[in-house]
């Protein structure tokens, strides 16, 4: 699904078509493009050339690919756009070496898509990358130009999946019950996969849980997937609901960025004006009270409360190890009704639990089964 915005190319005829590209151009054209350029183009490249001559909107950042009238080499005047491909070989000292690029697409937002006819695999297939003012010199090479397009085909759903406009949300509910179980099981990286894969289909309860899950993988960047995978994020607050956000998510957040930023700062400030809630009131409007009273707390079953209470007063006297036995101990303990937990977030949101969750005690959090001991119950 795509916005007007980003469809403003798109003639009259293409939407009704539903088709994107152009007549294709004949083997005649081709051949005298070949004859200009010096050279026979990859087998890929060529194929599309005479399904379409050009293409609209072929990625996310890319709005038109050049016809068999515009394509060129490189110009000598870009060649810093070139500068991951130079030879590594060469000393300092001496001139770069390249090999003629082909520019295949330009129009686009600040992107370029490049083909390089020095590096040709056994096939035929020229070496093809994207070059974006967002990031030094050259993407990752991609071994042919369809392998460029697949990978820009599946960037672009992931983007509009992460938006809430899925090219494809079909299993997304499957996925999201299928990542719950394997948490649930301790296969904490295999789960996160799995609800992002969730989250791709539009899922917004499996972005969630792919970033609340991640949190404990990568406790060091967890305010940053907070921040993008869910303040911004509409549908996402829409699925999981304002008063978990407000309990996880939100103290999640501005504990990960004041422990960044050093005592003092005003965290509050540090929020994207952009982002929006689903209820339409900017976040900003309501994090300084979220900063400076206590967020709302969600159920733990009793066994773990306990166990949280205890370690709580530990934790508070110094004891962080003694701390951390007691709540290891109850983890396998650890359920909930809701479908949208799959860990107890409140270890790593708790000021008093601050010493007491390393990085390597909260990836230890989500690779201990959990929700054995009500299990084996409800099975007798």
């Amino acid at each position: 699904m795509s916005t007007e915005r980003e469809l403003f190319n798109v003639s009259d005829g293409q939407r009704a078509a539903g088709w994107l590209g152009y007549e294709g151009a004949d083997e005649q054209r081709i051949a005298a493009l070949e004859d200009r350029l010096g050279t026979r183009l990859p087998p890929s490249y060529r194929s599309f050339l005479g399904a379409s001559d050009g293409w609209s909107c072929p990625g996310p950042f890319m709005y038109e690919m050049r016809t068999t009238g515009a394509l060129d080499w490189l110009d000598d005047d870009d060649a810093d756009m070139y500068m991951d491909t130079y030879d590594d070989e060469q000393d300092d000292a001496s001139e770069p070496v390249r090999a003629p690029v082909l520019l295949i697409a330009d129009e686009g937002d600040a992107q370029c898509w490049l083909l390089d006819s020095g590096d040709v695999s056994q096939d035929g297939e020229w070496a093809a990358y994207t070059w974006s003012s967002w990031q030094p010199g050259l993407s990752d090479r991609y071994g042919s130009f369809a392998e460029l397009v697949a990978a820009e085909r599946d960037s672009f759903q992931r983007i509009k999946g992460h938006e809430g406009h899925a090219v494809n949300p079909d299993g997304a509910e499957q996925l999201v019950a299928e990542g719950r179980a394997q948490a649930l099981r301790g296969e904490a990286e295999r789960a996160a996969a799995t609800f992002e894969q969730a989250a791709v289909k539009g899922s917004g309860a499996g972005a969630y849980l792919a970033v609340m899950l991640g949190a404990f993988l990568d406790l060091a960047y967890a305010h940053h997937r907070v921040r993008n995978g869910i303040l911004a994020r509409p549908h996402v607050i829409e699925a999981v609901g304002l008063e978990q956000v407000r309990a996880e998510a939100v103290p999640l957040y501005l504990g990960r960025v004041a422990e960044e930023h050093g005592p003092g700062r005003d965290i509050s400030s540090l929020i994207v004006p952009e982002l929006r809630m689903s209820e339409g009131k900017p976040v900003a409007d309501w994090i300084p009270h979220a900063a400076a009273s206590a967020p709302p707390t969600l159920p733990e079953s009793p066994v773990f409360q306990d166990a949280l209470d205890t370690a709580r007063t530990l934790a508070l006297s110094g004891a962080s190890d003694d701390a951390w036995n007691v709540i290891e101990a109850a983890l396998p303990h650890w359920h909930s009704e809701s479908p949208h937990r799959v860990a107890p977030v409140v270890l790593l949101t708790d000021p008093a639990f601050r010493e007491v969750i390393t990085a390597p005690r909260a990836r230890l959090v989500v690779t201990t089964p959990r929700g054995e001991v009500r299990g084996r119950q409800q099975l007798g």
